[in-house]
Protein backbone atom coordinates (compact mmCIF):
# COMPACT_ATOMS: atom_id res chain seq x y z
CA UNK A 1 0.00 0.00 0.00
CA UNK A 2 1.12 3.54 -0.70
CA UNK A 3 2.54 5.21 2.45
CA UNK A 4 0.74 8.17 3.98
CA UNK A 5 2.46 11.53 4.29
CA UNK A 6 4.01 12.17 7.76
CA UNK A 7 1.38 14.80 8.62
CA UNK A 8 -1.42 12.39 7.73
CA UNK A 9 0.17 9.77 9.99
CA UNK A 10 0.32 12.27 12.85
CA UNK A 11 -3.34 13.19 12.44
CA UNK A 12 -4.44 9.57 12.41
CA UNK A 13 -2.53 8.75 15.59
CA UNK A 14 -3.94 11.91 17.20
CA UNK A 15 -7.46 10.77 16.33
CA UNK A 16 -6.83 7.70 18.51
CA UNK A 17 -5.55 9.88 21.34
CA UNK A 18 -2.17 8.15 21.42
CA UNK A 19 0.81 9.90 22.99
CA UNK A 20 4.24 9.87 21.36
CA UNK A 21 5.46 7.54 24.11
CA UNK A 22 2.66 5.05 23.35
CA UNK A 23 3.30 5.27 19.61
CA UNK A 24 7.02 4.64 20.17
CA UNK A 25 6.18 1.67 22.39
CA UNK A 26 3.90 0.23 19.71
CA UNK A 27 6.65 0.53 17.12
CA UNK A 28 9.06 -1.24 19.48
CA UNK A 29 6.58 -4.07 19.97
CA UNK A 30 6.00 -4.41 16.22
CA UNK A 31 9.76 -4.70 15.69
CA UNK A 32 9.95 -7.38 18.39
CA UNK A 33 7.01 -9.25 16.87
CA UNK A 34 8.73 -9.24 13.47
CA UNK A 35 12.12 -10.37 14.80
CA UNK A 36 10.87 -12.98 17.28
CA UNK A 37 7.87 -14.48 15.46
CA UNK A 38 8.48 -13.62 11.79
CA UNK A 39 4.73 -13.43 11.21
CA UNK A 40 1.86 -12.92 13.66
CA UNK A 41 -1.72 -11.72 13.30
CA UNK A 42 -2.67 -8.40 14.85
CA UNK A 43 -5.17 -10.23 17.08
CA UNK A 44 -2.48 -12.54 18.43
CA UNK A 45 -0.08 -9.60 18.71
CA UNK A 46 -2.62 -7.87 20.97
CA UNK A 47 -2.58 -10.87 23.30
CA UNK A 48 1.21 -10.68 23.55
CA UNK A 49 1.06 -6.91 24.12
CA UNK A 50 -1.60 -7.32 26.83
CA UNK A 51 0.45 -10.04 28.53
CA UNK A 52 3.21 -7.52 29.22
CA UNK A 53 1.35 -4.18 29.34
CA UNK A 54 -2.09 -5.12 30.62
CA UNK A 55 -5.17 -3.44 29.12
CA UNK A 56 -5.01 -0.04 30.85
CA UNK A 57 -2.38 1.58 28.65
CA UNK A 58 -4.24 0.87 25.41
CA UNK A 59 -7.64 -0.53 24.53
CA UNK A 60 -7.84 -3.50 22.20
CA UNK A 61 -9.81 -1.58 19.57
CA UNK A 62 -7.18 1.18 19.50
CA UNK A 63 -4.35 -1.36 19.28
CA UNK A 64 -6.06 -2.94 16.28
CA UNK A 65 -6.89 0.43 14.72
CA UNK A 66 -3.26 1.51 15.07
CA UNK A 67 -2.20 -1.42 12.87
CA UNK A 68 -3.95 0.30 9.96
CA UNK A 69 -1.77 3.38 10.52
CA UNK A 70 1.45 1.39 10.89
CA UNK A 71 0.44 -0.32 7.65
CA UNK A 72 0.80 3.00 5.81
CA UNK A 73 4.12 4.06 7.33
CA UNK A 74 7.28 3.83 5.25
CA UNK A 75 10.68 2.26 5.83
CA UNK A 76 9.91 -0.33 8.51
CA UNK A 77 11.73 -3.71 8.42
CA UNK A 78 8.26 -5.27 8.65
CA UNK A 79 5.01 -4.96 6.71
CA UNK A 80 1.40 -5.06 7.88
CA UNK A 81 -0.57 -7.06 5.31
CA UNK A 82 -4.30 -7.52 4.96
CA UNK A 83 -4.96 -11.24 5.08
CA UNK A 84 -6.46 -11.14 1.59
CA UNK A 85 -3.28 -9.48 0.26
CA UNK A 86 -1.24 -12.51 1.24
CA UNK A 87 -3.83 -15.21 0.55
CA UNK A 88 -5.84 -14.96 -2.65
CA UNK A 89 -8.64 -17.14 -1.35
CA UNK A 90 -9.28 -14.90 1.67
CA UNK A 91 -11.91 -12.17 1.55
CA UNK A 92 -12.02 -10.93 5.15
CA UNK A 93 -11.58 -7.25 5.98
CA UNK A 94 -11.28 -7.95 9.72
CA UNK A 95 -8.37 -5.76 10.87
CA UNK A 96 -7.55 -8.24 13.66
CA UNK A 97 -6.66 -10.73 10.90
CA UNK A 98 -3.97 -8.46 9.47
CA UNK A 99 -0.50 -9.97 9.49
CA UNK A 100 2.62 -8.32 10.91
CA UNK A 101 5.34 -9.79 8.66
CA UNK A 102 9.11 -9.51 8.78
CA UNK A 103 10.19 -8.17 5.38
CA UNK A 104 12.60 -11.08 4.97
CA UNK A 105 9.54 -13.26 4.41
CA UNK A 106 8.42 -11.16 1.44
CA UNK A 107 10.00 -11.72 -1.95
CA UNK A 108 9.08 -10.66 -5.48
CA UNK A 109 7.18 -12.07 -8.42
CA UNK A 110 4.96 -15.12 -8.40
CA UNK A 111 6.68 -16.62 -5.35
CA UNK A 112 6.48 -13.40 -3.37
CA UNK A 113 4.89 -14.94 -0.29
CA UNK A 114 6.19 -18.51 -0.44
CA UNK A 115 8.40 -18.10 2.65
CA UNK A 116 5.47 -16.54 4.51
CA UNK A 117 3.26 -19.50 3.59
CA UNK A 118 5.92 -22.03 4.59
CA UNK A 119 6.53 -20.30 7.93
CA UNK A 120 2.84 -20.17 8.82
CA UNK A 121 2.41 -23.81 7.80
CA UNK A 122 5.31 -24.82 10.06
CA UNK A 123 3.96 -22.72 12.95
CA UNK A 124 0.77 -24.78 12.94
CA UNK A 125 -1.01 -24.50 16.27
CA UNK A 126 2.07 -23.88 18.40
CA UNK A 127 1.60 -21.33 21.20
CA UNK A 128 3.54 -18.09 20.89
CA UNK A 129 6.69 -17.95 22.96
CA UNK A 130 6.40 -15.39 25.76
CA UNK A 131 9.77 -14.54 27.36
CA UNK A 132 9.72 -14.60 31.16
CA UNK A 133 10.52 -10.89 31.39
CA UNK A 134 9.44 -7.95 29.25
CA UNK A 135 13.10 -6.94 28.89
CA UNK A 136 13.81 -10.30 27.25
CA UNK A 137 11.11 -9.62 24.68
CA UNK A 138 12.30 -6.06 24.10
CA UNK A 139 15.80 -7.36 23.31
CA UNK A 140 14.27 -8.44 19.99
CA UNK A 141 14.13 -4.86 18.76
CA UNK A 142 17.28 -6.09 17.02
CA UNK A 143 17.79 -9.23 15.00
CA UNK A 144 19.36 -11.59 17.54
CA UNK A 145 19.83 -14.67 15.36
CA UNK A 146 23.62 -14.46 15.07
CA UNK A 147 24.12 -12.70 18.42
CA UNK A 148 23.84 -15.89 20.48
CA UNK A 149 27.01 -17.81 21.32
CA UNK A 150 25.98 -20.45 18.77
CA UNK A 151 25.45 -17.71 16.17
CA UNK A 152 28.80 -16.08 16.90
CA UNK A 153 30.58 -19.41 16.55
CA UNK A 154 28.96 -19.95 13.14
CA UNK A 155 29.97 -16.47 11.98
CA UNK A 156 33.57 -17.00 13.13
CA UNK A 157 33.82 -20.38 11.44
CA UNK A 158 32.37 -19.31 8.10
CA UNK A 159 34.17 -15.97 8.11
CA UNK A 160 37.48 -17.78 8.44
CA UNK A 161 36.94 -20.07 5.44
CA UNK A 162 38.84 -19.20 2.27
CA UNK A 163 37.66 -19.36 -1.31
CA UNK A 164 39.54 -21.26 -3.97
CA UNK A 165 38.46 -18.48 -6.32
CA UNK A 166 36.49 -20.55 -8.85
CA UNK A 167 32.78 -20.75 -9.60
CA UNK A 168 31.66 -24.30 -10.34
CA UNK A 169 28.93 -25.99 -12.34
CA UNK A 170 26.37 -28.33 -10.76
CA UNK A 171 28.79 -31.14 -11.65
CA UNK A 172 31.60 -29.50 -9.70
CA UNK A 173 33.55 -28.39 -12.78
CA UNK A 174 35.27 -24.96 -12.51
CA UNK A 175 33.62 -22.46 -14.85
CA UNK A 176 35.32 -19.16 -14.14
CA UNK A 177 37.08 -16.91 -11.66
CA UNK A 178 35.26 -15.39 -8.71
CA UNK A 179 35.91 -11.66 -8.91
CA UNK A 180 35.02 -9.05 -6.30
CA UNK A 181 32.88 -6.06 -7.26
CA UNK A 182 36.04 -4.14 -8.21
CA UNK A 183 37.07 -6.87 -10.65
CA UNK A 184 39.86 -8.31 -8.49
CA UNK A 185 40.36 -12.10 -8.13
CA UNK A 186 38.98 -13.42 -4.84
CA UNK A 187 41.08 -16.60 -4.69
CA UNK A 188 42.74 -17.21 -1.33
CA UNK A 189 40.68 -14.58 0.50
CA UNK A 190 38.45 -15.21 3.50
CA UNK A 191 34.69 -15.22 2.93
CA UNK A 192 34.42 -12.21 5.25
CA UNK A 193 36.92 -10.21 3.19
CA UNK A 194 35.40 -9.79 -0.27
CA UNK A 195 32.18 -8.48 -1.79
CA UNK A 196 30.99 -10.16 -5.00
CA UNK A 197 27.99 -11.32 -7.02
CA UNK A 198 26.95 -14.97 -7.28
CA UNK A 199 26.33 -16.55 -10.68
CA UNK A 200 22.57 -16.24 -10.21
CA UNK A 201 22.86 -12.59 -9.16
CA UNK A 202 25.00 -11.82 -12.21
CA UNK A 203 22.35 -13.43 -14.42
CA UNK A 204 19.55 -11.36 -12.82
CA UNK A 205 21.52 -8.12 -13.18
CA UNK A 206 22.25 -8.91 -16.81
CA UNK A 207 18.66 -9.94 -17.55
CA UNK A 208 16.91 -6.68 -16.61
CA UNK A 209 16.91 -3.99 -19.29
CA UNK A 210 16.64 -0.82 -17.23
CA UNK A 211 19.90 0.75 -16.03
CA UNK A 212 18.10 1.92 -12.91
CA UNK A 213 16.92 -1.61 -12.13
CA UNK A 214 20.39 -2.98 -12.78
CA UNK A 215 21.89 -0.53 -10.31
CA UNK A 216 19.19 -1.32 -7.75
CA UNK A 217 20.06 -5.03 -7.97
CA UNK A 218 23.78 -4.29 -7.76
CA UNK A 219 23.27 -2.39 -4.52
CA UNK A 220 20.89 -5.03 -3.13
CA UNK A 221 23.34 -7.87 -3.85
CA UNK A 222 26.45 -5.97 -2.75
CA UNK A 223 27.36 -8.16 0.22
CA UNK A 224 30.33 -10.18 1.39
CA UNK A 225 30.49 -13.88 0.63
CA UNK A 226 30.07 -14.45 4.37
CA UNK A 227 26.86 -12.42 4.54
CA UNK A 228 25.39 -14.26 1.56
CA UNK A 229 26.00 -17.59 3.31
CA UNK A 230 24.60 -16.29 6.60
CA UNK A 231 21.47 -15.04 4.81
CA UNK A 232 20.91 -18.49 3.34
CA UNK A 233 21.38 -20.20 6.71
CA UNK A 234 19.01 -17.71 8.35
CA UNK A 235 16.20 -18.40 5.88
CA UNK A 236 16.65 -22.17 5.98
CA UNK A 237 16.57 -22.35 9.78
CA UNK A 238 13.94 -19.68 10.44
CA UNK A 239 11.42 -20.74 7.79
CA UNK A 240 12.33 -24.21 6.59
CA UNK A 241 13.37 -22.65 3.28
CA UNK A 242 11.59 -22.88 -0.05
CA UNK A 243 11.23 -26.68 0.14
CA UNK A 244 10.72 -27.52 3.82
CA UNK A 245 9.08 -30.82 2.95
CA UNK A 246 12.44 -32.09 1.66
CA UNK A 247 13.88 -32.18 5.17
CA UNK A 248 17.23 -31.48 6.79
CA UNK A 249 19.23 -33.61 4.37
CA UNK A 250 18.14 -31.45 1.45
CA UNK A 251 18.95 -28.31 3.43
CA UNK A 252 22.49 -29.47 4.20
CA UNK A 253 23.02 -30.43 0.56
CA UNK A 254 21.84 -26.99 -0.53
CA UNK A 255 24.20 -25.23 1.90
CA UNK A 256 27.22 -27.36 1.03
CA UNK A 257 26.61 -26.86 -2.69
CA UNK A 258 26.32 -23.09 -2.23
CA UNK A 259 29.62 -23.03 -0.38
CA UNK A 260 31.28 -25.08 -3.11
CA UNK A 261 29.71 -23.78 -6.35
CA UNK A 262 29.10 -20.14 -5.56
CA UNK A 263 31.68 -19.29 -2.89
CA UNK A 264 34.46 -21.60 -4.01
CA UNK A 265 34.96 -22.99 -0.50
CA UNK A 266 35.97 -26.64 -0.79
CA UNK A 267 35.57 -27.97 2.76
CA UNK A 268 37.71 -30.68 4.28
CA UNK A 269 36.06 -33.58 6.12
CA UNK A 270 36.85 -31.94 9.46
CA UNK A 271 35.30 -28.67 8.26
CA UNK A 272 32.16 -30.49 7.08
CA UNK A 273 31.73 -32.08 10.48
CA UNK A 274 32.46 -28.80 12.26
CA UNK A 275 29.83 -27.04 10.16
CA UNK A 276 27.30 -29.78 10.90
CA UNK A 277 27.78 -29.38 14.64
CA UNK A 278 27.55 -25.60 14.46
CA UNK A 279 24.44 -25.77 12.27
CA UNK A 280 22.71 -28.23 14.60
CA UNK A 281 23.55 -26.13 17.67
CA UNK A 282 22.38 -22.92 15.98
CA UNK A 283 19.14 -24.54 14.90
CA UNK A 284 18.35 -26.02 18.29
CA UNK A 285 19.21 -22.95 20.38
CA UNK A 286 17.66 -20.18 18.26
CA UNK A 287 14.25 -18.54 18.62
CA UNK A 288 12.63 -19.73 15.42
CA UNK A 289 9.85 -18.16 13.40
CA UNK A 290 8.56 -21.58 12.37
CA UNK A 291 8.20 -22.39 16.10
CA UNK A 292 6.35 -19.15 16.95
CA UNK A 293 9.52 -17.90 18.61
CA UNK A 294 10.37 -21.03 20.62
CA UNK A 295 13.83 -22.56 20.59
CA UNK A 296 13.57 -26.22 19.52
CA UNK A 297 15.18 -27.37 22.79
CA UNK A 298 12.56 -25.42 24.79
CA UNK A 299 9.69 -26.62 22.65
CA UNK A 300 10.92 -30.18 23.02
CA UNK A 301 10.78 -29.90 26.81
CA UNK A 302 7.15 -28.74 26.56
CA UNK A 303 6.12 -31.59 24.28
CA UNK A 304 3.96 -34.34 25.83
CA UNK A 305 5.75 -36.83 23.57
CA UNK A 306 7.89 -39.02 25.84
CA UNK A 307 10.01 -40.80 23.27
CA UNK A 308 13.18 -39.37 21.74
CA UNK A 309 12.88 -36.82 18.97
CA UNK A 310 13.85 -38.15 15.57
CA UNK A 311 15.38 -36.88 12.34
CA UNK A 312 14.76 -38.88 9.19
CA UNK A 313 17.62 -39.24 6.74
CA UNK A 314 16.14 -39.07 3.27
CA UNK A 315 17.81 -39.90 -0.08
CA UNK A 316 20.04 -36.81 -0.10
CA UNK A 317 21.45 -37.44 3.35
CA UNK A 318 21.90 -41.14 2.62
CA UNK A 319 23.97 -40.21 -0.43
CA UNK A 320 26.11 -37.92 1.72
CA UNK A 321 26.74 -40.81 4.12
CA UNK A 322 27.60 -43.16 1.26
CA UNK A 323 30.03 -40.84 -0.55
CA UNK A 324 31.70 -39.78 2.70
CA UNK A 325 30.52 -36.16 2.64
CA UNK A 326 29.10 -36.72 6.12
CA UNK A 327 30.42 -39.13 8.75
CA UNK A 328 27.33 -41.04 9.81
CA UNK A 329 28.78 -42.16 13.14
CA UNK A 330 29.78 -38.62 14.11
CA UNK A 331 26.43 -37.24 12.95
CA UNK A 332 24.48 -39.81 14.99
CA UNK A 333 26.67 -39.09 18.01
CA UNK A 334 26.00 -35.35 17.71
CA UNK A 335 22.25 -35.90 17.43
CA UNK A 336 22.27 -38.34 20.35
CA UNK A 337 23.86 -35.69 22.56
CA UNK A 338 20.76 -33.57 21.89
CA UNK A 339 18.38 -36.44 22.57
CA UNK A 340 17.62 -36.94 18.88
CA UNK A 341 17.54 -40.32 17.15
CA UNK A 342 18.49 -40.71 13.47
CA UNK A 343 16.33 -42.93 11.30
CA UNK A 344 17.69 -43.84 7.87
CA UNK A 345 14.89 -44.56 5.41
Amino acid sequence: MKPFAPKTIEKKYASLGLSKETIDLLHAYYLCFANLYGVISVGDAWNVFKHYEGSKLLRKKDFIAASGIVQREADHPYTVLELKQAYKGETTDDPAERLIVNNRLIGTGLRKYVLLYNTEDMQGNKPYYLPAEKAMLMAFVEDRFFLSEEGKQMVRFLGGLKTGGKYKTYDGVPRGDILDTDGNPAGGRRLSDFVFYTQEEQFEIGFVKSDAKKEKLRQEYKKTALDKMLDLIFIEIQTGGYRPEKGMGNTLKLLFEFLDRELGADLTRAQYERFLKLYTDLNNHSNLWLNCGWQPVELGRRSPHKGPAVIYAGPNMKKMFEDGTLDRAEYEKELASLGIRLIVE
